[in-house]
């Protein structure tokens, strides 16, 4: 044994097909076991794969392998690495397709381990590399080139758009052209170029040219950064509404075209004339050496208490950096550290609350990073840490919540490896990286079936387990389609051996010749010849050794419902003219009195026609016939085996009777002196098509009733037996109605009927498309749509039984006849975003140069948004932003000018006044409340009463230990709390940002009005809800509130959150499975019924004498397979010869080819 395999070419399938060489042809029984097998096969649904260009093999060592080109058995590479583009079908276990007969001149290459390359001359050479698209190429790790012609040649870059290109590591290309080469770069939009490293340009066009900037423009050309809101935090860009207050306080101005600054000028009665701020502070600078020296030891004005004298470290800030707080460090440039012992050393990097530090990265690399919450760690390039103890080490990644560790780049994290939380009141996903929710999970796991299911506890997903009755205990999809798809191929195997042995069947009944012989008696001259008259029994016989004899000389018997008596040629041959007299379609009578296919053409529904040949017999099944030919084949043997001699002889056991069966000779003939006689008492013959029994008149007479009864029209059976034409009524076309007497000429009636009518729907479906016709018509050459145009109404209603509709897709009105869009009353400031009516106020006229307020003594305009502050800005601006500048003036520049005086009065009160706060804490404002140890109070009314907390702003309340309260009205109750903006609240280990947010204990909740008041919760987002344990919410939980959680990146370990594009792709996956196997039974049982219609089909008729040729046609349907097919037979001269060939064409557009040659002896 070499443990190879062989193939063999399976007639029913079209292909070829690898099988063991050790196969055994099935017994007689196995038509039934692989009838059976494809039944069992097609209700469990399996996957059936398609036939394999390479064939399978075993090595040596029992490996699997398969066949190279020359015949050495291989084994087939582990690696997962896939090319799609000239296969005819791909099935495993990470990626499926079928992409038919058809293959690419220019094949797609995946060489990449984990690589896919999908698109004619696609390319994936890196390491879990994608390449989708024409021409696309993805060369480096994890790199993806997605669109024609995109190429991602960088390291974990992305291509995406026709052309797009990011050639270095870590780059993103998006857009028709866009060309990303800096390492970390990203180009957004058409044309775009980012040639810098970490730079980014964003619109069409746009070109990044130097590290680490944002580019909107390029040097031949610059845009404007429009619509901007103004800045709230240090590294916030500023617009020219608020620039402009400081201008003016400073004393300079801005022009309203160019934006063009002019500096100021200062005359100071202590230092002269000055045009800079720096010239004007550093003459008065002298002046406060001595105020300097004393605020040294003690600050204490009504919003402002520092008392370090209990010798805490001082806080630390380098270059543009903000550092609040006992040992507070914000050594990054231009970075933000609030709170006791808080770090911030990266640039542009925040920590807020006790002990956080945000150090975004290690050596060169570092980045931005934000810790919020006490002991809150982002050591991460550009990481987030969120909550109480919540730890970001992974580059790019964000940890929501108290404890929380995100320590893998490019990951969110809500939990940590001892301690996860759910992510709750999250709508469901729609992008590819969209996450999913459960409710998108369980009609996946439903679909697998086997048991598969969710706890709806804990939301552990069970496996699914498969018992097939022809595959075993599976527990996997593919394990259980590749179980079955082996027993099919066996099964496939097997019904080609049927159709062989059908075949064979076939050729057996027609070579078997036998004779018998009879008694034949004859009373006297003229009288009547009986056969086995004085004998029992129910048939006679007239096969001979030469095979069936005719029986001539036979007058015409009487044909009637209960007749008795054997009908001559002549009398079938009337019977045969008169059917296909009344089918129609061309039918006629062939010489052995069968009846030639009829051709009916009709109309194919497209406006062609097509030519069909038969009217539709139902043919038995095949299991049938197989089980009755075995019963024939082994009665025929037996026969053969046991008969005896003589003309006409009559079994001893069955006492029937035959003529002549050990004898030559091809006619029995009855004629007597006084002509051709009746063949009377003739039992019904079967009648099938292997059946060579003689068939009686009450036979004839109901086949032909059968018949008629079938045609209907009035037909009915002649006393001869042949059936009267009928009389169809059927329409003339022209509204009236005619009469015909054959079923083609109906078909030809109501064909050209249908024909007349599919062109009339396409002629009005064609109007109405094209707007010809109806209430609503278009011009071909203005294209303007009309409504009702032709005819009268002053209203157009759109209602329907659903109530009033939407009219969309309406243009901005021109003309005042014009309808207005929701936009243009939206932009007049009339409407609010929904729809309802706001008392605004409107332009005084139509040039909209001035707005009037009503109202006897004017009117305050409230709830103003900080306006642009920039050069050419028109903004409104509000108080807030006035006092904001008054205070930074007042601070920096307007208490120094011309108020020495005043300055030496408020030293004296400084020296005389006391402070509030802990030992090494700080209060401000008046009525401020005792600090706790390392306390910071900022604000009027604030209260940091916990140890090392810290109290910024009007009435703010910082309680607990290590915690943090900033913005008015704020409260950090709980020990290591922060809570920052107006009202928000935080207990112990909570965090709050956003005005009105709170945070309950280990809670996380940022946004405003957001809420985590279950224990280690996290809520994201404005009114967002987290009121259960370790969950993490984006919503309130309603359909308006929820929100969906977008581009987050596949889910690689248990607990990560899959996407959307996973789901899909899993449920494509399932899809593609089942509709394959569907597809693929199909093709088989169509292939395997149309097999067996051929063998079916096929003539086997033998010459009736030695020189004659029988040429002959035959059909046959099984199922829904058909075929037709032509053969010959020819009986030498000498008799002892027989030759045959046939052809034999299926439903399926296969052919089939039979010759045969036998010898008699």
């Amino acid at each position: 044994m070499n443990k190879t395999y062989r193939n063999i070419w399976n007639a029913a399938t079209g292909t070829w097909t690898a099988v063991a060489e050790t196969a055994k042809s099935h017994s007689k029984g196995s038509a039934r076991v692989a009838r059976n097998t494809v039944v069992a096969l097609a209700l469990s649904g399996a996957g059936i794969g398609g036939a394999f260009a390479a064939d399978a093999c075993t090595t040596a060592d029992g490996e699997n392998g398969v066949l190279d080109a020359a015949g050495v058995c291989k084994i087939a590479s582990t690696m997962s690495a896939r090319s799609v583009g000239t296969m005819a079908a791909l099935d495993d276990t990470y990626i499926q397709l079928r992409t038919g007969s058809y293959a690419p001149a220019n094949p797609a290459v995946a060489t990449g381990d984990s690589s896919m390359a999908i698109g004619p001359n696609s390319t994936a050479t890196g390491m879990s590399s994608i390449a989708l698209g024409g021409s696309a190429t993805a060369s480096a790790q994890n790199a993806m080139a997605l669109g024609t012609i995109a190429h991602a040649m960088g390291t974990e870059s992305l291509a995406v758009g026709v052309g797009a290109n990011a050639s270095a590591g870590y780059t993103a290309a998006l857009g028709r052209a866009a060309n990303a080469t800096g390492i970390g770069s990203t180009a957004l939009g058409y044309g775009t170029t980012a040639s810098a490293n970490g730079s980014t340009a964003v619109g069409s066009g746009a070109v990044a040219d130097r590290a680490n900037t944002i580019s909107v423009g390029a040097a031949s050309f610059q845009k404007q950064i429009v619509n901007m809101a103004a800045g709230t935090q240090d590294t916030d860009a500023v617009n020219v509404s608020q620039l402009k207050p400081v201008v003016k306080a400073l004393g300079g101005a801005i022009d309203a075209k160019t934006g063009a600054v002019t500096g100021p000028t200062y005359t100071l009665a202590n230092g002269g004339t000055q045009t800079t701020v720096g010239g004007a502070l550093g003459a008065l600078d002298g002046n406060i050496t001595t105020i300097n020296n004393k605020l040294a030891t003690a600050v204490t004005d009504d919003y402002f208490k520092v008392d370090t004298s209990s010798g805490a470290a001082a806080a630390q800030a380098a270059g543009s950096a903000i550092a609040v707080g006992a040992n507070a460090q914000g050594t990054g440039v231009a970075a933000t550290a609030v709170g006791n012992n808080t770090v911030a050393s990266s640039r542009n990097s925040s920590a807020f609350g006790f002990g956080a530090e945000a150090i975004g990265g290690n050596g060169t690399t570092t980045g931005a990073a934000t810790a919020i919450g006490a002991y809150a760690s982002a050591t991460g390039y550009h990481s987030s840490a969120l909550g109480v103890g919540a730890i970001a080490s992974g580059s790019e990644s964000v940890a929501l919540g108290v404890n929380s560790r995100a320590d893998r780049d490019n990951s969110v994290a809500v939990g940590n490896a001892t301690q996860q939380r759910q992510i709750v009141n999250m709508a469901a996903g729609t992008q590819a990286t969209d996450a999913v929710n459960v409710s998108q999970l369980e009609p996946v796991v439903t679909a697998l079936g086997g048991g598969a299911s969710i706890d709806p506890t804990t939301g552990a997903v069970t496996g699914p387990t498969y018992t097939l009755v022809n595959g075993g205990t599976q527990h996997t999809v593919g394990d259980a389609l590749g179980a079955l798809d082996g027993e099919l191929t066996t099964a496939k195997a097997g019904i080609t051996k049927n159709a062989t042995d059908i075949t064979n069947i076939n050729n057996q009944l027609g070579d078997l010749t036998s004779g018998t012989i009879g008694i034949v008696q004859q009373a006297s001259a003229g009288a009547d010849i009986t056969v086995g008259a004085s004998n029992d029994g129910a048939a006679v016989n007239f096969t001979g050794t030469a095979g069936d004899r005719k029986l001539t000389g036979v007058a015409a018997g009487e044909v009637t419902a209960t007749s008795n008596e054997a009908v001559n040629g002549s009398q079938v041959h009337g019977v045969a003219d008169s059917v296909a007299s009344a089918i129609g379609g061309g039918s006629t009578v062939n010489p052995d009195g069968s009846i030639t296919a009829p051709s009916f053409t009709v109309g194919d529904g497209n406006g062609g026609t097509t030519i069909v040949h038969n009217v539709g017999d139902v043919v038995t099944n095949l299991d049938g016939r197989v089980t009755t030919n075995e019963g024939d084949i082994a009665k025929l043997a037996d026969q053969i085996g046991n008969g005896t001699v003589g003309l006409v002889q009559q079994d001893a056991t069955t006492r029937n009777i035959t003529v002549a069966k050990d004898t030559d000779g091809a006619v029995v003939d009855f004629t007597g002196t006084a002509g051709e006689r009746k063949l009377a008492g003739v039992a019904a013959g079967e009648v099938s098509s292997a059946s060579t029994e003689a068939v009686n008149g009450s036979q004839l007479h109901g086949v032909a009733d059968s018949v008629a009864s079938a045609i209907g029209g009035g037909s009915t059976v002649n006393p001869d037996g042949s059936i009267t034409a009928p009389s169809f009524t059927v329409g003339d076309g022209n509204g009236g109605t005619t009469i015909v007497h054959n079923i083609g000429d109906v078909v030809t009636n109501i064909d050209g009927r249908v024909t007349n009518n599919e062109g009339a729907i396409t002629t009005i479906n064609n109007q109405l498309a094209a707007g010809e016709i109806g209430l609503v018509r278009q011009d071909a050459t203005t294209g303007t749509i009309t409504v009702g145009a032709s005819t009268g109404g002053t209203s157009v209603n759109f209602a329907g039984t659903g109530g009033p509709r939407t009219l969309s897709g309406v243009g901005n009105g021109v003309n005042d006849d014009d309808a207005v869009t929701i936009a243009q009353l939206k932009a007049t400031g009339l409407i609010d975003y929904t729809g309802k009516e706001l008392g605004a106020v409107v332009y005084d006229g139509i040039d909209l140069d001035s707005v009037t307020f009503g109202g006897m003594n004017g009117t305050a305009l409230h709830n103003v948004a900080p306006g642009l502050i920039a050069s050419g800005s028109m903004d409104a601006v509000n108080g807030g932003q006035l006092y904001a500048l008054q205070q930074d003036f007042a601070l920096q520049y307007g208490q120094l000018s011309g108020q020495l005086g005043d300055l030496s009065n408020r030293v004296g009160d400084l020296e005389t006044g006391s402070g509030s706060g802990g030992g090494s804490g700080g209060g401000m404002g008046p009525g401020t409340g005792t600090g706790g140890d390392g306390s910071l109070v900022v604000g009027e009314g604030s209260n940091a009463s916990g140890e090392n907390s810290s109290a910024i702003g009007q009435g703010s309340v910082a309680s607990g230990d290590n915690g943090t309260a900033v913005g008015q009205g704020s409260v950090a109750s709980g020990n290591n709390g922060t809570a920052i903006g107006q009202g928000a609240s935080a207990g112990e280990n909570g965090t709050a940002i956003g005005q009105g947010s709170t945070a309950g204990e280990n809670g996380t909740a940022i946004g405003q009005g957001s809420s985590a008041n279950g224990n280690g919760s996290v809520a994201i987002g404005a009114g967002s809800k987290a009121d259960e344990a370790m969950t993490v919410s984006f919503g309130d939980g309603t359909d308006e509130g929820n929100r969906r959680l977008v581009n987050i990146a596949d889910g690689v370990n248990q607990t990560d959150a899959a996407t959307k594009g996973q789901l899909d792709r899993a449920m494509e996956s399932v899809d593609q499975r089942f509709g394959e196997t569907n597809r693929m039974i199909n093709d088989v049982a169509k292939n395997a019924y149309a097999g067996v219609a051929a063998a079916m089909a096929m003539p086997n008729l033998t010459p009736s004498q030695p020189g004659k040729t029988v040429v002959a046609v035959g059909a046959a349907n099984y199922k829904s397979g058909s075929a037709v097919a032509a053969g010959a037979t020819y009986r030498t001269r000498d008799g002892k010869w027989l030759m045959n060939g046939a052809l034999s064409v299926t439903s399926t557009g296969d052919a089939g080819v039979r010759a045969q040659v036998g010898y008699e002896f």
